[in-house]
Order: C-alpha cells, then sequence, then structure tokens
C-alpha cells in the first residue's frame, strides 16, 4: 500500500509539473503586438523589418505595429506619449533624445545576465550615451555616427587636385584654396561648402578649431574660449565672402540637396548621407574625405540607438527583441543595407560598395577625442544647443559679434547649473 502511495505521489507530482510547464509555455506563447516607433534616414524603417523577419519567424506569436514618424515631430511625439503613460515598446533614439530622455527608458540590466558583457560589445562612447547619470545602461547601441566631409569629386578633378589625396593631410587653409580653385573651374559649382544647419554639425569645425562646450570638469560652460571663437569667425568668413551659402543657416535650404544639385563642392554632414547619396546622385562622382584639420583632427561622434521604457506594456518582450536586433549578426545587416556604421566593436560589415568612404569615417571617428561625446550627452549642452544656433545666426546676421555670442551662451547656460 506504501509502495502505491508513493507511486501515485510521484505521478501527481509528474503531472502537476507537466501542467506547470505546459502553463508556462502556453503563457509565453501568447501574442503580443510590440508597438515600435521608428524615424528614417532614408530606408530603416522598412531594413529594420528585413533584419528582425527570423525573429518573427520563430517567435509566431509576436506582432509588430511600426509607427514611422517624421524626424522633424519625433522627439516631441515621444515626449506626449511618454508623460501621457503611452510609450511604444520599442523605440529607435539618437544620442540626443537619449539626453533628454534616458531617465523614462527602461534599463537593460534586469534582462541580461551579464551587463557588464553586454556594454563591452559596443564602441566606448556609444556605451556611454547609452547610460544615465549613475551608470546604468538603458540602451542598445546599433550604429555609430560620425560628422566628416563629403566632396565632388569630379568638380575637384577638374580643378586638377586630388582630393582624396590632399585631404589626408590639408589643414582648413588648404582646403580653402582647393575651393576656391574647384569653383573657378566649374561653371556650376557656386559655393565650397555646405554645412547642415545644426548645433552638432556646426561643432565639427568647433571642435576642430580647438573649441569646446564646456570647460574639461564639465562642471561650467565655457564657450568662450579661443577656439570657439576662431571656428565662428571662420565660419562667419565662410559667409561673407560666399564659400558658405547664406541660403542654409540664413535661409531654409537643404544642404544635402545644393550637393545633390551640384552647385556646391563640399557637404559636411553625417556618415548616414552615403546612403542617401548612393541612391540620388548620378550626375558626378562623389567621395568622402577626411576631414581639415584646425588644431586637431576631429569628427563628431554620434549614434542612433533602440530603447524599451518603463511604462512600456510589453517590456520583456522588447528586450528580448532588442537583445537579438543588436546581435552581431543582426547589426551587421541592418548596417550594412542601410549603410550605417556599427556601434559595435566586433562588427565586420561587408558594404556592398562605398567601403571606402566609410572606412574614411571611420578613420577620422577613432582621431577624435573622447570629451566630445562626453560633452554632447551633458544635459545642459543639450538645453542650449538650441541657442548655440540663434547666437551663432546673430553673428551670420552681422547683429552681434563672436565675442558677444559667446558670452550669451556662457550667461544663459549657468541658469541651468
Amino acid at each position: 500500500m506504501k509502495k502505491l502511495v508513493l507511486v501515485l505521489s510521484v505521478l501527481l507530482l509528474a503531472t502537476i509539473q507537466l501542467f506547470a510547464a505546459g502553463a508556462q509555455e502556453k503563457a509565453s506563447q501568447e501574442e503580443v503586438t510590440l508597438s515600435v516607433m521608428w524615424f528614417n534616414d532614408a530606408n530603416e524603417s522598412d531594413v529594420f523589418m528585413d533584419t528582425i523577419a527570423d525573429y518573427l519567424a520563430e517567435n509566431p506569436h509576436v506582432k509588430i505595429d511600426m509607427q514611422v514618424v517624421a524626424f522633424s515631430d519625433y522627439e516631441q511625439k515621444l515626449k506626449l506619449m511618454i508623460s501621457g503613460g503611452n510609450p511604444p515598446d520599442v523605440a529607435r533614439v539618437t544620442n540626443n533624445h537619449l539626453a533628454a530622455l534616458i531617465s523614462s527608458l527602461e534599463p537593460i540590466e534586469g534582462y541580461v545576465d551579464d551587463v557588464k558583457a553586454v556594454e563591452t560589445q559596443f564602441m566606448p562612447a556609444s556605451v556611454a550615451f547609452a547610460k544615465d547619470d549613475k551608470g546604468i545602461l538603458r540602451a542598445y547601441p546599433t550604429e555609430a555616427t560620425a560628422n566628416g566631409m563629403i566632396v565632388n569629386k569630379t568638380a575637384f578633378d577638374n580643378a586638377g587636385i586630388d582630393v582624396a589625396k590632399l585631404s589626408e593631410t590639408w589643414t582648413w587653409d588648404q582646403w580653402e584654396e582647393a575651393a576656391r580653385k574647384v569653383i573657378a573651374a566649374n561653371d556650376k559649382i557656386k559655393y565650397g561648402l555646405a554645412v547642415d544647419f545644426t548645433p552638432h554639425r556646426f561643432s565639427t569645425l568647433m571642435f576642430q578649431m580647438g573649441g569646446r562646450f564646456m570647460n574639461s570638469e564639465q562642471s561650467a560652460m565655457q564657450f568662450n574660449n579661443p577656439g570657439t571663437l576662431a571656428a565662428i569667425e571662420m565660419f562667419k568668413r565662410y559667409h561673407d565672402t560666399g564659400l558658405i551659402p547664406k541660403s542654409v543657416w540664413l535661409g531654409s535650404e537643404n544642404p544635402a540637396e545644393l550637393f545633390q544639385a551640384g552647385i556646391v563642392a563640399s557637404h559636411i554632414g553625417g556618415s548616414w548621407n552615403i546612403n542617401t547619396y548612393n541612391q540620388n546622385v548620378k550626375d558626378f562622382e562623389w567621395i568622402v574625405v577626411h576631414n581639415p584639420k584646425g588644431a586637431i583632427v576631429s569628427s563628431v561622434p554620434g549614434g542612433k540607438f533602440i530603447a524599451s521604457f518603463k511604462d512600456s506594456k510589453n517590456k520583456e518582450e522588447a528586450q528580448r527583441l532588442m537583445a537579438v536586433f543588436s546581435d552581431k549578426t543582426h547589426n551587421e545587416q541592418y548596417c550594412r543595407d542601410t549603410f550605417n556604421l556599427s556601434a559595435r566593436v566586433d562588427s565586420e560589415v561587408q558594404y556592398p560598395s562605398n567601403s571606402e568612404d566609410f572606412a574614411r569615417f571611420q578613420i577620422d571617428l577613432t582621431k577624435t577625442p573622447a570629451f566630445t561625446a562626453n560633452e554632447w550627452k551633458h544635459p545642459v549642452v543639450n538645453k542650449v544647443s538650441t541657442y548655440i544656433r540663434e547666437q551663432v545666426v546673430e553673428v551670420l546676421i552681422g547683429n552681434i559679434s563672436a565675442q558677444e555670442a559667446v558670452k550669451r551662451v556662457d550667461e544663459r547656460a549657468a541658469t541651468f547649473f
């Protein structure tokens, strides 16, 4: 009788365990619809869906509700969704978004076995952007971005200039001399350079000229420094002498469109422009060249990330998807098909074209001082960046001097410390 009771007990326990396992399996397979919010530089939302196709095939209970939002509206929409307690499950964000929204993001740590091991898979600057002020990782880096110079190689060739070779060692003075020759040698080329209407792209010049936003301890804004003044004054001189079109910073023209039209010889933009120009430029040959040297050689690091939010409804499934999307295989596929630099240290992206262009962006990024990322990560820089752009515009118009502009920025920033 005791043996029979023991056997029945074992069978009952096994049945309970099987039932529990089955219930757990059933629960894990309950249908989940992940709301995904994305913006496009070119074709990123389509490539994202292609990249996770195998994940969705292996997890048929997961569906994607994709919402693509124009970049100009993106941050405001995210903020409204977060404040309303209804953020997306997954979102693509930039390093600038992180500076403003990082406290709203769900930490990675609770969803992986070893978060430190995860961090080592990505570039240190990318990881720094993705951490909050307590050092907690709150997003997966996906793409690294760099600011740099893209040129109309055909126009430089017409002026007898081997621009790729010259750019290996050129200074801003040498760039200016070459640009004037290019304008003279090409009827269609009207300007030497177009610079995106953003403080981020302006900071490329600023860092190259030895300028900074803050003091070295990041305890105060120190926009008033010789390098920043030199950059603003150089930028104004280029506008005043017609090397840079006034229609971008003092108007509404798109610098990328001016470059694609063959009107400007050079464009300071981002590594993401490779994809755009690869699709759109048909009338001339273009290449990425090394940044001209001022006091130093510098790009500006940045990047894109994938994140979930504290108030997201499906955080666990979102974190699973994000981890897969950010692994080596999927990241390489995504960066290859979107023509972006990878944020992973082990990435070996096999681009179908433009490998030398990506390499030049990457080389200049490796020469870029670490403080450039740390300054752009600082919340005060984020808060005053639009004001900085406004003051630079005031200088370009002639309303104030460069000295007055840097003074105003320091005074405005001091109110946030």
